[in-house]
């Protein structure tokens, strides 16, 4: 039985398209840090004692290897790949470098790899999606007339010798598990210096810009920091053991610097200051053993003596020391701070909010790093480059303003959920990671290479599983921590949010899906089961859907589009049920398959072509990642063959008839090849090897739309025969739908069906050369009737249906054509006589 839980709060939001977005009520992003990463890694279930994190080190390498292999042939692949975006919309940078002239930046991002510009910010390039990652650290060696670029992100370092075309892997770093800080010493071999973990920091040197490394030091147990003067060729300083230590050697050998610091640390960033001679001051942000507030310590005398200033409440991970002067500091969290009197005060750069009213001017939230560069160009002889989850910014006049150098082309969004409207293909809604809730009206593809659309942020924050009961974005749900938000209107869309349930028990973004049986209504998924139900112009009421006990949190909800009353979860240990009734009444699978206790269900796809056949993806570390059921899944039975252990995030069905499958995973995109029975890597020479979150088909275009946590959003496009549906939820009296029963294929013999005509009618199947949209019949007129190349006689039954069989020639002249096909049928009830189908457009195939 179904119980009431209390009326949700709802918020209505005005519409912000084009213009300020709104603020995410009640967003706190440092409180949701640890929850986000929990439910992450929760995400990747395994065995005890698997590491999950090398698998995937291993499928990085594969893809890289398969890359390799595309780009070189250069042979035309099954299809092709498209970039959306957005191209306005910057995601998550961690760390930036710069040429030696000036002219140049590199930017290290998430998972988007690196990335090329200008030292204006107005045009950038990605030079490493044939390879997997992102860069946390980034250096440029130059030397000999040969510029080398070196990255790290987490236990990944690799180097390139020719601006990205390819990157390799260095020798010595075996093992490693994270990388903390590298450096580039400005002596005649650019030797760089690199704080690993390998049981242990250590300080790894290289002499030949990042091809081999050797161990030179063993750290004690603390996150330790180095630096070096960066205005010359200097000393190397150290942070370890509660000391400063110095090298004069290029890390080769170290002698105690002072006297032992009086803090206790778990992690320090150690930053000095050229302007009081070089191994005089430093700044210090420690945090201490005993707490998690940081803290500020200075020594102005090469460390003979201690200061504790202030403290450095909300510091994250980001702490820089200015070049010009020793007063200059700054740290960064969900907000940027400075001080200009050695850490008494500290002023904010701005506060996050202040972001949407002035992009270009007002650093994003989430401050990821910070950098100071000597540079006699600006009038205060340094250049401060500012890294955060909304791109990268520079500052000329220490930090008294900031400029935004991402506001274009900087493509490495990280993308929960897209929805593209059935009604309109050009209408697209995005959920990201700290860029809010996105939406565009985009032309469609031009043919040249994107990015090519530009988003609006409508509202802050962290967004996911966007859908709508129909496809259309009459009102389309999605989630924020917290709060469901709904948007209204397909044109002009408002925004409302509805808060989650009183107690409720669920993920840090939970899974949730429309109602497909009413557009007003939409399920939400915890350790119980919610159904809203619209209950005014501004609200939606929550109702426990089922008594059922899961016995455990929902990770995954789907229903059968031939039959809503079917429907499927899973839950998050591995527990798959399916039902009968519209998820009131719950039975768990006899037989889930092998390892089920190591499964964690991140999708489920319900087949649009076979009411029995379902399928499950999620983590396949210790056990399958994909299944597959055709008894209506009572049992199921493994579907990973050819696909690599790893985290499927997302699957769609081909919206092309053939029974391929699209899984997007932790490393790369694949299909399923039901004639095979396998999967393939689908990435050929073009996708970028990154993490692949959501997918959806977009029909009318034959087109399978991902969302990549870390290179925006791309297309990519089968080019396989199919029908496929245009000018769909035109509204009355278009309404009749129009299916064909296989592929046309030459040769191929199959049916054509309408349905929810008007009982016992007479009407015809027009098959056009052309598509058109003309206003005719009360309707609108899909097809070009002056280009007819065929017409069939329909006669609708008791029911409403009506049908033709036809068989496709046999003839290869047809291959590649397309046809337009359209349904009418007489209908007393509408006020023109006649109810209309929307097109279904024929791409013939062989």
């Amino acid at each position: 039985m179904a119980h009431p839980a209390a009326a949700s709060r709802a918020t209505l939001l005005p519409p912000a398209v084009g213009g300020e977005p709104e603020l995410a009520s009640g967003q706190n992003e440092e409180d949701n840090q640890e929850r986000r990463r929990l439910w992450m890694e929760e995400r990747h279930r395994a065995a005890p004692g698997v590491d999950w994190r090398a698998i995937e080190a291993e499928n990085a390498r594969a893809a890289a290897d398969r890359k390799a292999a595309a780009r070189m042939q250069r042979a035309a692949g099954p299809g092709a790949w498209i970039e959306v975006g957005s191209r306005n919309q910057a995601g998550n940078v961690l760390t930036g470098a710069r040429t030696a002239d000036g002219s140049t930046l590199y930017l290290g991002s998430a998972l988007g790899g690196v990335w090329k510009g200008p030292a204006s910010g107005d045009d950038w390039t990605p030079i490493s999606d044939h390879v997997y990652g992102g860069a946390g650290q980034l250096v440029i060696a130059e030397t000999g007339g040969q510029t080398t670029l070196v990255r790290a992100a987490g236990g990944t370092v690799l180097y390139s010798r020719n601006d990205g075309v390819s990157w390799q892997q260095p020798q010595g770093l075996d093992n490693i598990t994270d990388t903390r800080r590298m450096l580039r010493l400005d002596d005649n071999n650019q030797t760089l210096l690199l704080l690993a973990r390998r049981t242990g920091w250590r300080l790894f040197r290289s002499t030949d810009q990042g091809a081999n490394w050797s161990e030179v030091r063993d750290l004690s147990g603390y996150t330790p920091d180095i630096w070096t003067p960066r205005d010359q060729l200097g000393a190397v300083y150290l942070i370890d053991d509660d000391r400063l230590w110095r090298s004069t050697n290029a890390g080769t050998s170290w002698s105690a610097w002072g006297t032992k610091a009086p803090f206790y640390a778990a992690n320090v960033y150690l930053g000095g200051h050229e302007a009081g001679g070089a191994g005089q001051v430093f700044s210090l942000a420690v945090q201490p053993t005993n707490s998690g507030t940081w803290e500020l310590w200075r020594t102005e005398d090469a460390g003979a003596s201690w200061t504790h200033p202030n403290d450095l409440p909300g510091m994250w991970n980001a702490f820089c020391t200015g070049t010009q002067t020793t007063k200059l500091i700054a740290y960064g969290g969900v907000d940027m701070y400075y001080s200009r009197d050695s850490g008494t005060n500290f002023q904010r750069v701005n506060g996050w909010a202040e972001y949407y009213g002035d992009p270009l001017g007002k650093l994003h939230a989430d401050i990821m790093s910070i950098h100071a560069l000597p540079d006699a160009t600006t009038g205060y002889g340094e250049r401060w480059y500012i890294h955060c989850h909304g791109g990268s910014y520079e500052s000329t006049d220490r930090l008294r303003t900031v400029r935004n150098i991402s506001m274009q082309t900087l493509g490495v969004g990280q993308y929960y959920s897209t929805w593209t409207s059935r009604r309109n293909p050009d209408v697209i809604a995005v959920g990201s990671q700290d860029q809010g809730y996105q939406w565009a009206v985009t032309p469609p593809p031009s043919g040249q290479p994107g990015p090519y659309a530009d988003f609006d942020q409508l509202i802050s924050g962290d967004y996911g599983h966007i859908s709508s009961s129909d496809g259309s974005h009459d009102l389309v749900y999605s989630d924020y921590p917290g709060f469901v938000l709904v948007q209204e209107g397909e044109v002009n869309p408002r925004l409302i949010t509805v808060d989650f349930p009183n107690g409720f028990n669920g993920q840090w973004l939970p899974f949730m899906v429309a109602d497909p049986t009413d557009k007003k209504s939409f399920f939400l998924c915890g350790q119980k089961l919610w159904r809203y139900t619209r209950s005014g112009p501004n609200a939606w009421a929550p109702v426990q859907h089922t008594a059922f006990d899961f016995q455990g949190t929902l990770s995954s909800l789907e229903f059968s589009p031939l039959d809503p009353q079917r429907a499927w979860a899973c839950t998050t240990t591995g527990k798959i049920f399916w039902s009968t009734d519209g998820g009131v009444n719950w039975t768990e699978s006899a037989d889930t398959g092998p390892g089920a206790h190591y499964f964690y269900g991140t999708t489920i796809v319900a087949s649009e072509r076979n009411p029995n056949e379902v399928w499950i993806a999620g983590s396949g570390y210790s056990t399958v990642a994909v299944r597959f059921s055709d008894d209506g899944g009572v049992t199921w039975r493994n579907r990973s063959q050819n696909l690599p252990r790893t985290l499927a995030y997302c699957m769609v069905e081909a919206p092309d008839g053939s029974g391929r499958m699209y899984l997007g995973t932790e490393s790369g995109a694949w299909e399923w090849d039901p004639i095979a029975k396998q999967w393939n890597d689908i990435l050929g020479a073009d996708g970028p090897i990154t993490l692949y979150w959501s997918v959806e088909a977009v029909p009318s275009r034959n087109l399978i739309r991902f969302g990549t946590y870390g290179r925006g959003v791309w297309d990519y496009a089968p080019g396989t025969p199919g029908f496929f549906p245009y000018g769909e939820l035109m509204g009355e009296p278009n309404h009749l739908q129009l299916r064909a029963s296989a592929q046309p294929l030459i040769g191929q013999s199959l049916q054509l069906s309408v349905s929810g005509a008007a009982p016992n009618q007479a009407g015809f199947l027009t098959i056009c050369r052309a598509a058109a949209e003309v206003s005719d019949l009360g309707g609108t007129i899909l097809v070009d009737l002056q280009k007819q190349a065929l017409q069939f006689n329909l006669q609708s039954n008791a029911a409403g249906e009506a049908s033709v069989n036809l068989t496709v020639p046999n003839t290869a002249s047809l291959v590649g054509k397309e046809f337009f096909l359209q349904a009418v049928l007489q209908d007393p009830g509408q006020a023109g006589g006649w109810s209309l189908s929307h097109g279904l457009r024929a791409l013939v195939g062989q």
